[in-house]
């Protein structure tokens, strides 16, 4: 079959272009001044076609995709010299300049690509909720692509993620430019979405990383301007979006391995075990296309033993996708993901003296419980101009929790979406829709609540020349145990200016809010040392926030396979700001406070060179998170805010080898809640972060073989007081293709 292929059928396929663009025997004739562009796009190592490239004529709204042996074709274009853009995920991207199209006579081109781990995704959906070029987009836009994963070995999502510009994680609590803080798990102010739905927990609003399949993801984007006007509540301070994979055109198993073990502190009178802590996890996938449907199953087992007491966990997560192509008009996609759980609960060590050790009557300290999500998509392509999308989503999560303190808690959580798409004459875009979301928990730290939300979003976008502008509001409705909790309207106003290729400035300004969670509302519950208290009388937090950035992109020229900066000045500024506030006795209570600001500066820079030899990464943020009285004075620096935070990656590949290097630093926490630094005894003391990573890993047939060490000095930190931070662990991993 191949043999006929190579010999037969792609000869044959160029008479029949040939065919058509001379008229014979075909019905559509090009017209006499009109012409095409035709080619092939290729890996540049392999020679092999790289199917779905997104190829772009510049300064112009018209593309198209190559097919599934890395072929295309651009139809009915006037005479003259284009520029065209190839871009696809995992692959530096490339300029093709000055193509002289002829009246009458196709163009053909012969395109390499170069792979490059840098190269993120160039076509993105979360910032407008429909496909856009990362270049047009109005609002600030990062994109990790699925190499960037595999290369990292990543088995939490989140530890990719405290990577990126912008981002930081405290206890699993995600945090995109200082907006959330930490908020003792009852609540975020940054969304994550799975295939753009909400992944948060009806109760406590907080995310179970477990449960993201990282080997099956297509794709993360970060949206670090606030989204409260697409996706409401949450989403004030940002937006993760993971878009999990389709099957690839072969059938493919993969089963993948992974062995680390801890090191013994580095301080003798710390170590608190005879024998080294183990991580195993392993994962066995399988996908394959149905004729024109396809699926994959992956199913997952993880065992950790933690680098402090109460910090094991063992798990089994099973999770599938199907996804059905039902005609040119209609798809479908289904998405199932099943978590069994059990792990250790910690809240502070023993003592400064023996920190990696639970204080007494907590040893025994557990929680166990199941979570499932089931999620739904339905396209309709009703005419070339509109589409309808349809999303509903169920979520259910037991667990229990024994020892000291026992407790329980049921949750469950349903979403429903629908959005229409319409295209105008004149390059306008509208996008409206509606969603409906219902909450139910019965936990003994938050009792019986149900809550419910109703909304509808609209979304204009026009291209004029180089601008793109974007408007679009929401409006939200909250109900609480049957009384209106509130009403909120969410506008913001975004211009895009491409006025090269390789350059774009954007400028962006939108009001944002959040409802307060039922965890902030009701929790009433004793852990350890600690005791919070509720107060129903909490009130919806609001925020305007403004952003002014530009993004430079190139890629294969000259040494350089790919250069990328991107620069933003941000400012924030929050009413009613819902913060965790202990009083004299240690009493927490959710308060909001007056007012809060967060002014900040974001720079990123992505190089690759030398034929994809070297590649350096590095992001730096600067924030200036303050408290604020009613006159606007500035009070104190906002809790568990790093104000400077620099993250830095050089990779080197070379004979078949890929070495990484990683470095990640944060400032100093400057403010925090419960217990105060003694500057005397230094006792709690607080100081910055350097953590450094290394890796070595190496593709052999369908074999890959990687080596990582993270936190090689063994710095040890704290972010939240009196909980240090993971010690050094050496993993291995081994994945086989079959």
């Amino acid at each position: 079959m191949r043999i006929f292929q190579a010999t037969i059928a792609r000869p044959l396929r160029s008479v029949l272009i040939a065919a058509f663009y001379m008229g014979v025997g075909l019905s559509q004739q090009l017209p006499q001044n009109q012409t095409s562009i035709s080619g092939r796009v290729v890996d540049a190592r392999s020679g092999s076609g790289l199917p779905g490239v997104n190829i772009q004529i510049q300064r112009s709204p018209s593309g198209t995709t190559s097919d599934l042996e890395g072929y295309f074709q651009l139809y009915d274009l006037p005479p003259g010299n284009y520029g065209l853009s190839f871009s696809m995920m995992g692959y530096a991207p490339y300029i093709e300049k000055n193509v002289a199209v002829v009246a009458g006579i196709p163009t053909e081109l012969q395109i390499g690509l170069k792979l490059n781990i840098l190269a993120s995704p160039q076509v993105v959906v979360t910032s407008s909720r429909k496909e856009q070029d990362i270049m047009e987009s109005p609002f600030s836009v990062s994109a990790i692509g699925p190499r960037e994963i595999k290369a990292k070995a990543v088995v939490n999502m989140i530890d990719i993620l405290s990577y990126e510009s912008g981002v930081s994680t405290i206890k699993g609590q995600l945090n995109i430019r200082g907006t959330s803080g930490y908020t003792m798990g009852a609540g975020t102010r940054s969304l994550l979405l799975v295939d753009g739905i909400p992944m948060l927990g009806s109760a406590a609003g907080n995310v179970t990383w477990g449960m993201i399949p990282s080997s099956e993801v297509d794709r993360v984007e970060i949206v670090k301007s606030g989204g409260s006007a697409l996706y409401g509540s949450s989403a004030m301070g940002g937006v993760v979006n993971i878009i999990t994979r389709n099957a690839p055109p072969e059938p493919e198993t993969r089963i993948s391995t992974q062995i680390g073990v801890y090191s013994h502190p580095r301080i003798e009178q710390w170590r608190w075990r005879d024998k080294r802590g183990f991580v195993y996890n392993t994962e066995l996938s399988h996908s394959r296309r149905f004729g024109e449907h396809a699926a994959w199953l992956r199913i997952q087992k993880r065992r950790d033993d933690g680098f402090m007491e109460l910090n094991w966990e063992e798990a089994l997560n099973v999770s599938g996708k199907i996804k059905l192509n039902l005609g040119n008009a209609h798809s479908a996609a289904v998405f199932l993901n099943a978590l069994a759980d059990k792990s250790g609960l910690t809240s502070i060590w023993k003592s400064s003296a023996n920190p990696f050790e639970a204080p007494e009557g907590s040893k025994n300290d557990l929680t166990e419980g199941t979570k499932t999500i089931l999620n739904g998509h339905y396209n309709y392509v009703y005419s070339q101009d509109v589409v309808i999308k349809t999303k509903v989503s169920g979520f259910w999560n037991t667990w229990v929790g024994s020892g000291a303190d026992p407790n329980f808690s049921t949750e469950s959580r349903y979403y429903e979406e629908i959005q229409s798409s319409k295209t105008w004459p004149g390059k306008l875009t509208g996008i409206f829709g509606l969603t409906l979301q219902q909450n139910g928990v019965d936990a003994q730290i938050f009792g019986k609540h149900n809550s419910n939300s109703l909304a509808a979003f609209l979304l204009f976008e026009k291209k004029i020349h180089q601008f793109t502008l974007s408007t679009g509001s929401r409006w939200e409705t909250y109900r609480v145990d049957g009384n209106d909790q509130d009403q909120v309207f969410s506008p913001q106003l975004a211009l895009n200016w491409k006025p090269a290729p390789w350059m774009a400035f954007r400028i962006s300004t939108g009001q944002g809010f959040r409802v307060p969670t039922v965890a902030e509302m009701f929790t009433s519950a004793r852990r350890s040392i600690f005791t919070v208290e509720p107060n129903p009388d909490l009130v919806s937090e609001t925020s305007v926030n403004r952003e002014i950035g530009i993004v430079l992109l190139s890629g294969q020229t000259r040494f350089l396979d790919l250069f990328k900066l991107d620069v933003a000045v941000f400012h924030n500024r929050f009413e009613n700001f819902i913060e965790p506030i202990p009083d004299s006795s240690a009493v927490i209570h959710f308060e909001n406070i007056s007012d809060a600001r967060i002014l900040g500066l974001e720079m990123g820079l992505g190089i690759s060179a030398f034929n994809n030899l070297l590649d350096y990464k590095s992001a730096f943020t600067i924030l200036d998170p303050v408290e604020l009285d009613a006159q606007g004075d500035v009070l104190d620096t906002l809790s568990y805010r790093h104000r400077y935070h620099w993250v830095s990656s050089l990779g080197i590949h070379y004979w078949g080898l890929d070495a990484s290097l990683e470095y990640r630093y944060l400032s100093r926490i400057e403010s925090v809640e419960l217990f105060q630094e003694n500057v005397f005894t230094e006792q709690d003391k607080r100081v910055p972060i350097h953590v450094w990573n290394a890796g070595l890993g190496s593709e052999y047939g369908p074999w890959l073989f990687l080596f990582r060490v993270e936190n090689i000095f063994q710095y040890y930190y704290t972010q939240l007081e009196r909980n240090i931070e993971e010690e050094r662990i050496f993993t291995f991993t081994v994945e086989r293709q079959l």
